[in-house]
């Protein structure tokens, strides 16, 4: 076969490799490890599926859930036996990547089953699709979805001092981890151009196998047409959403601060959506819930915040339609696929300037990029979005537009199919040292 023809050779079947979370659709968005990284991925098979591609999601069986679970057209969610019968945080599953890889090559020797690729996610998978990827030899594409150098420079200011967050987030382990998936994949996809460039600070690897691809968003469910849900959704005037876990690194008591500045000059209304339901929620949600709570109180805000807690995906379009602006905050967000599904429901939307996502802001324009470190400053675009009816209607009109043309997911899977394709016609045997 020649170079032409091996360039054009047919995808089949991917293996999406992500170990973490709860692996079910719909996806329980606000469970632990259950957020954006599962959406992501569930709305990439999806759209793969669509263009005949098949694609098993493997993850961790666990809770006497299914072994396998057909969810969309040619995508099946695929569970293999692997450390104990319950949940597993995130940063423990590294421990188990071994195991993982050979209960997944006794199941494709079971099934008698062939992957083209391995598209895996995060560092858990990143590692286990390694070891697979060697003993198959075939290529491995790898999405990080954030990097451990850069979380710890960023969570290691103001009040959450890094010493309390190393026995969380492993973090020497998890960067030694990252290295080593970046020396040996033969491709790593990047969800916006600054972790292209964190990347480039803070690890060695060769520029060549980053991509860019932004995520896409299901503009069938995120758009500005209200549907039947809209009639249940109740926000008061000058309503602000939020959404996201209860964790320091959302920076929702940076809203509070910023808007405990305006409580005495305008009437506004606080959402706080997103996170998981009580019994589902971690000790660090737990203890920073605490901290939100404390913070209202302490700024008179009560009679102006409320909790919402987990919003069903039924509804979550509505709640973007209904709400006059959207802020997210964070500390650290490399990048945030929530003001993408709020700015193609054409909500406005306000995007910390660390999050990956601004890079599809033109700032004034389709949403704004501000500082939230910077309580003041917010404060003041906030107020003047509250009070400035005509520029949210105008800024609400080419945040839909943006979406609808150019990051629905039907338009951007063909970049992904495109980067699948090179390396897989590339054809090329790897040779991978010490792995494990």
């Amino acid at each position: 076969m020649n170079n032409g023809e091996s360039k054009k050779k047919k995808i089949n079947r991917v293996c999406m490799l992500n170990p973490q979370g709860y692996v079910e659709y719909p996806a329980p968005l606000g469970k632990t490890d259950t957020g954006g990284q599962i959406t992501y991925i569930f709305e990439l098979a999806q759209a793969l599926g669509k263009k005949g591609i098949k694609v098993d999601i493997v993850t961790r069986l666990f809770e006497h859930k299914p072994s396998e679970e057909v969810i969309f057209e040619n995508v099946k969610i695929v569970r293999i036996p692997c450390g104990p019968n319950k949940f597993i945080v995130k940063e423990k599953l590294y421990d188990y990547a071994p195991e993982m890889a050979e209960n997944i090559l006794a199941y494709l020797n079971h099934k008698n089953k062939k992957y083209d690729l391995i598209h895996s996610h995060y560092w858990d998978g990143g590692y286990a699709g390694l070891i697979l990827a060697k003993v198959l030899n075939i290529p491995h594409i790898h999405t990080p979805h954030s990097l451990g150098k850069w979380k710890q420079l960023e969570m290691s200011v103001e009040e959450v001092p890094t010493a309390k967050l190393k026995p969380i987030y492993r973090y020497q382990v998890r960067i030694a981890a990252e290295q080593k998936i970046l020396n040996h994949v033969d491709a790593v996809i990047l969800q916006a151009e600054s972790l292209r460039i964190k990347i480039l600070q803070h690890y060695m690897v060769d520029f060549e196998k980053l991509h860019v691809i932004f995520p896409g968003v299901d503009t069938e469910v995120f758009n500005p047409k209200k549907n039947k849900y809209d009639n249940e959704v109740h926000l008061a005037k000058n309503s602000i959403l939020t959404l996201g876990r209860m964790v320091p690194n959302k920076g929702l008591d940076r809203l509070i601060e910023a808007a405990s500045l305006i409580k005495n000059k305008i009437d506004f209304n606080i959402y706080m959506g997103g996170g998981g339901k009580n019994e589902f929620k971690s000790d660090e949600e737990k203890i920073f819930e605490d901290k939100i709570i404390s913070l209202i109180k302490q700024h008179q805000l009560k009679n102006r915040v409320t909790i919402l807690g987990h919003i069903d995906s039924h509804y979550l379009p509505a709640y973007y339609r209904k709400a006059d602006i959207l802020v997210f905050p964070s500390r650290y967000e490399p990048f945030g696929i929530v003001p993408l599904e709020s700015m193609a429901c054409g909500t406005v939307s306000l995007v910390s300037n660390v999050a990956g996502c601004r890079e599809i802001i033109i700032d004034g324009l389709n949403g704004f990029i501000i500082d939230p470190r910077d309580r003041k400053a917010m404060s003041k675009i906030i107020l003047k979005l509250l009070e400035n009816d005509k520029l949210r209607k105008k800024v609400s009109m080419n945040a839909a537009f943006t979406i609808k043309e150019h990051y629905s997911w039907d338009k951007v899977v063909k970049k992904f199919i495109e980067l699948y394709t090179s390396v897989l016609g590339k054809n090329k045997t790897k040779n991978h040292v010490n792995i494990v």
